[in-house]
C-alpha cells in the first residue's frame, strides 16, 4: 500500500512538473509521463484566438427592399474570440499490450475564450462567462481484430466532412457575434454539423488502405427544439431505438500522390409524443426518420491539395444535423436537404493559400408550398485563406469569407467577414 501511494505521488509530481514545463516552454511538443508496468499518461492541446469583423446586411428582398416581417437585422460587429474549433486540453492514457490488445482512453476538454457579450464575464456561459465542452470521453481497444471505441467521440456521419474543411483551424462564418459559442467555419455552408456523441463503434483492420466502421449511437430528437422566445416548434422526441451510422474509408499513396476517400451513412427513427407542438394531439404517434449519406474525395499532388465532399438525405437539416428548423415542416414531414464543399490549396514554403466554396440546399415539401412557408432555401459561402506555419506548433491565419442565406420568399441576407488569428498546438 505504501509503495502504491509513493508511486502515485511520484506520478502526480511528474504530471505537475510537466504542466509547468508546458507553461514555461511553449515551443516544446506534447509530453508523455511514464507510470508503472508500461502505462503512459500524455497531454495534448490547442489554443486558438481570432479577431473577427462581421458586416451583415439587412434581411432584404432582391430589389433591395427590407423584409418588413423581420426586425432590423443589419449588424457590424467586432469580437476577439474562439474560431471554428474551441481550444483543447486533453488527457490520454495508454496501457501496455495485454494479451495482444492495446487499450487507451481520452478525455478532451474544449474551452472557449470569449465572454457572453459582456466585459465582466464571471462563472458559466449562462452567467455571462465563457463555456467549456467535454466533447471526448472514450476508450479504445486495438488488436488484430481492428478497433473498438466506446464512449463520447466525433460521430461517423459527416465526421470527415468537417475534419477536411479548410477553415477547421480558421474561423469562416460566425455563429453568434454577440455571445459565446464557437464559429461555424463552413458548417451549414457545405455540410451539416455532426457533433460529438455517445456510441459503441467497431472499425475493421486496415486492409490495403480500406477500413469499414459501424457505430450504434445515442439517438437524437428529430426536428427543431424550442427557440429562444419560448415558441414551441416541431420536434419528434419519443425514441425507443438507437441511431445507426457507418463509414467506408480508403487511403492510398501512389508515388508523390496521396488519395483519401470516404462514404458514410446514417439511419434513425423517432415519434412525436404530443408535447412538442402547440396542438399536442395532431401529431402524437406520428413517426419520422432520418436517412442520409455523405462522402468525399481528397487528394494531395505535390504542393496542391484538392477536396470535394457532400451530403444528402431526409430529416438531416441545413446546419445542425437532425435538430435545426429545416428538418421537418409544420405537418411533421421530413424535408430533403443536400450540399457540398470544394476547395483547393497550394503550399509555398511555410504558407498555405486556399480558396473554398460550399453550399447547402433545402427542398420545400408540398405543405410548405401550400402554406407559402418562409423556409430557408440555401446557404452558401466562399472563403479565401492564408495559413502560415511559423513552426510546427504555431500557425498564423488570415481569412476573408463572403456568405449568403437565401429564403423561398426571395429574401436574402449577406455577410462579409474578416478573421485574423493564431493557432498554437502542443
Amino acid at each position: 500500500m505504501k509503495r502504491a501511494k509513493v508511486s502515485s505521488a511520484i506520478i502526480g509530481f511528474l504530471g505537475f512538473a510537466a504542466l509547468v514545463l508546458v507553461a514555461s516552454t511553449p515551443a516544446k511538443a506534447a509530453f508523455v509521463v511514464g507510470g508503472e508496468n508500461g502505462w503512459q499518461l500524455s497531454y495534448d492541446g490547442m489554443i486558438n484566438v481570432f479577431m473577427v469583423y462581421d458586416a451583415k446586411d439587412q434581411l432584404q428582398y432582391k430589389d433591395g427592399s427590407i423584409k418588413t416581417a423581420s426586425p432590423n437585422s443589419e449588424m457590424q460587429s467586432f469580437r476577439i474570440r474562439t474560431g471554428l474549433l474551441p481550444s483543447i486540453f486533453a488527457f490520454n492514457v495508454k496501457s501496455p499490450t495485454i494479451d495482444g490488445v492495446d487499450y487507451a482512453a481520452r478525455i478532451g476538454l474544449y474551452p472557449q475564450i470569449q465572454n457572453n457579450g459582456t466585459r465582466i464575464g464571471l462563472g458559466t456561459y449562462g452567467s455571462g462567462g465563457t463555456s467549456i465542452d467535454i466533447r471526448e470521453v472514450f476508450f479504445t481497444a486495438d488488436g488484430k481484430f481492428g478497433q473498438f471505441l466506446i464512449g463520447r467521440a466525433l460521430n461517423l456521419f459527416e465526421g470527415k466532412n468537417i475534419l477536411t474543411d479548410m477553415t477547421l483551424i480558421g474561423n469562416g462564418v460566425p455563429l453568434n457575434m454577440t455571445g459565446g459559442g464557437v464559429d461555424l467555419g463552413h458548417i451549414g455552408y457545405g455540410y451539416t454539423y455532426t457533433s460529438f456523441g455517445p456510441q459503441f463503434r467497431y472499425t475493421t483492420p486496415d486492409i490495403s488502405g480500406l477500413k469499414v466502421a459501424f457505430a450504434i449511437c445515442d439517438p437524437s430528437a428529430i426536428g427543431s427544439v424550442t427557440d429562444a422566445s419560448g415558441t414551441e416548434t416541431i420536434s419528434a422526441n419519443k425514441i425507443n431505438q438507437p441511431r445507426f451510422e457507418t463509414e467506408i474509408s480508403y487511403a492510398k499513396t501512389i508515388g508523390s500522390t496521396k488519395i483519401s476517400a470516404w462514404l458514410a451513412g446514417m439511419y434513425q427513427e423517432a415519434k412525436f409524443d404530443g408535447s412538442s407542438v402547440v396542438d399536442p394531439g395532431y401529431l402524437e404517434g406520428h413517426k419520422v426518420s432520418t436517412i442520409a449519406g455523405a462522402g468525399g474525395v481528397q487528394a494531395w499532388v505535390g504542393p496542391v491539395e484538392l477536396l470535394l465532399s457532400g451530403f444528402g438525405g431526409q430529416a438531416v437539416g441545413v446546419q445542425l444535423t437532425q435538430v435545426d428548423s429545416a428538418v421537418l415542416d409544420i405537418a411533421g414531414k421530413e424535408r430533403i436537404s443536400y450540399g457540398g464543399l470544394a476547395h483547393a490549396t497550394y503550399t509555398i514554403g511555410k504558407a498555405k493559400l486556399g480558396v473554398q466554396y460550399g453550399i447547402n440546399y433545402v427542398d420545400r415539401t408540398e405543405v410548405d408550398k401550400d402554406l407559402n412557408s418562409d423556409v430557408i432555401k440555401s446557404k452558401q459561402a466562399v472563403t479565401g485563406g492564408c495559413y502560415y506555419s511559423v513552426n510546427k506548433f504555431l500557425t498564423l491565419v488570415g481569412e476573408y469569407t463572403w456568405a449568403r442565406d437565401s429564403y423561398y420568399d426571395n429574401s436574402r441576407q449577406t455577410q462579409n467577414i474578416v478573421s485574423l488569428g493564431t493557432v498554437f498546438v502542443w
